[in-house]
């Protein structure tokens, strides 16, 4: 898998599944029970915070995932607290609004690949995905 890592960290355009979805970022950095990502891909939220940083208008979800080798619950929850500390990292190490980030658990309900066997499979879909959603799509509680 690493050596899939150039290509894989990349910023890559989607095509909009939704309104508003501009791109995703997908970094696949996350060992197996970890919630942090691993120290060599760090480099990889410099220019990540600096698009951030020229869109002051755009809010950014950062889901994670898992594979399916836990159970729902466990899943959800592991998932939650990677995206949570993805989220906390760009606001400490960047100085990025928390207000243009939204950090949600996806558990193993959208895989990169589906019915993985190897470990180099399950590594695939440990993952958080960064989409960027224009605020415009969205309402505010007041």
């Amino acid at each position: 898998m690493k050596h899939f890592a150039s290509i894989i960290l990349a910023l890559t355009l989607s095509f909009p599944t939704f309104a508003g979805v501009g791109f995703h970022w997908c970094l696949y950095f996350i060992d197996f029970n970890s919630i942090s990502m691993k120290p060599e891909y760090e480099a990889q939220f410099d220019e990540l915070a600096e698009y951030m940083k020229s869109h002051p208008d755009d809010m950014f979800e950062i889901s994670g995932h898992t594979d399916e080798r836990r159970d729902g619950h466990y899943s959800f929850k592991i998932d939650q607290k990677r995206a949570d500390w993805i989220r906390k990292y760009l606001i400490e190490h960047y100085d990025i609004p928390g207000s243009m980030l939204i950090s949600v658990g996806k558990g193993a309900y959208d895989p990169y690949i589906k019915d993985a066997k190897t470990e180099d499979e399950h590594a695939w879909n440990r993952r958080v995905e960064i989409k960027i959603l224009s605020k415009e799509n969205f309402t505010t509680p007041r």
